[in-house]
């Protein structure tokens, strides 16, 4: 556990040590707070059945997409090229509820059958857990992600975030190892937590759908703040999280300390497919915005989002699509 906390750089200070400036323009504001416009949306047809797209990650310029009932994940550059297909096997087909996306390998949790699964990029399977270190105890995940070498993983039957070492390191931690649950406090447990987030400085996103919140975490498992909350007319319902480039003017007083980088760190963007709507905070969890989807849209389920581009992608699979947004430049 010391050699994962050493290797997270966030210092909780340093977030709250940022101190807002003389503060900017109205039109700078106006302009930040601005929701993306509607682009167009994509529709998945294989031998004649029309797919559902339930999962979505961007990673280095490329889409990948995993569908309800496919045990595959799809992989597309830009404007939707399919350059491959990574079917998920173990030898039974794997029905990925959420994925991750490394280098050279991909994560992959089934809750129907209660296990996580990992994959060479060719589909190979390389590892396989389901078991608490106990022997005896079965996971129940739900949502992931991977960052710095470790396995971030929901489990919804005990409320709690598992941080897995990916990484060998002689004598201090092996892959598959738990290092850390999250809530550190075992007297705080998590309703639903049904999508997270690691940011690049080192903090943990939780959302929360039983709850209704996002919750923030250190990395060492430690409980900061909430983001607002939302103003919705249903109760908000975190699925998935995405972060743009879109940096907060109200908060570049280059005269404070931020040694953590986080005021270059741009929109949150949280699906909420109880309100069909996807809501806007800053990088410190104040509530920017929501934009409305288009009709079509029936229940978000996931985003991703390309910087370069500035293309937003939200999965549905209910309107069986993904529906695809542009951000202004910054």
């Amino acid at each position: 556990m010391n050699y994962y906390i050493r290797e997270k750089i966030l210092t909780i200070s340093f977030t709250f040590a940022l101190i807002i400036g003389c503060g900017p323009s109205d039109g700078k504001l106006d302009a930040f707070k601005k929701p993306p416009t509607y682009l167009d949306s994509k529709v998945f047809v294989e031998n004649g059945d029309t797919l559902m797209p339930a999962r979505l990650e961007m990673f280095k310029d490329t889409l990948f997409v995993s569908y309800l009932g496919h045990h595959k994940i799809d992989v597309f550059t830009g404007n939707f090229v399919k350059s491959g297909s990574i079917f998920l096997v173990d030898p039974q087909p794997i029905f990925p509820t959420s994925f991750a996306v490394a280098d050279s390998f991909i994560i992959a949790s089934d809750h129907a059958r209660k296990v996580v699964m990992i994959y060479g990029r060719d589909g190979s399977l390389k590892e396989s857990f389901g078991y608490f270190p106990d022997g005896n105890t079965q996971l129940s995940p739900f949502d992931l992600t991977y960052y710095g070498g470790v396995l971030y993983l929901s489990d919804i039957g005990i409320g709690k975030i598992l941080a897995i070492s990916m990484a060998d390191a002689a004598g201090i931690t092996e892959t598959g190892e738990l290092v850390l649950d999250i809530p550190a406090d075992d007297e705080m447990k998590l309703g639903f937590p049904a999508c997270i987030y690691v940011t690049f400085e080192g903090r943990l996103f939780v959302g929360d759908a039983e709850e209704s919140s996002v919750k923030v975490f250190t990395c060492d498992g430690q409980y900061i703040y909430d983001f607002d909350r939302v103003p919705a007319k249903n109760p908000f319902s975190p699925m998935g999280f995405a972060v743009d480039s879109k940096i907060d003017p109200s908060m570049q007083d280059v005269s404070s300390f931020d040694p953590s980088g986080i005021r270059e760190m741009g929109r949150i963007h949280a699906v909420d497919p109880n309100n069909r709507s996807v809501h806007m905070f800053n990088p410190v969890g104040k509530y920017v915005s929501s934009y409305e989807p288009d009709e079509k849209m029936v229940k978000p389920s996931d985003i991703a989002i390309d910087s370069k581009s500035r293309k937003i992608y939200i999965a549905d699979p209910r309107a069986k699509r993904i529906f695809i947004y542009e951000y202004e430049d910054i």
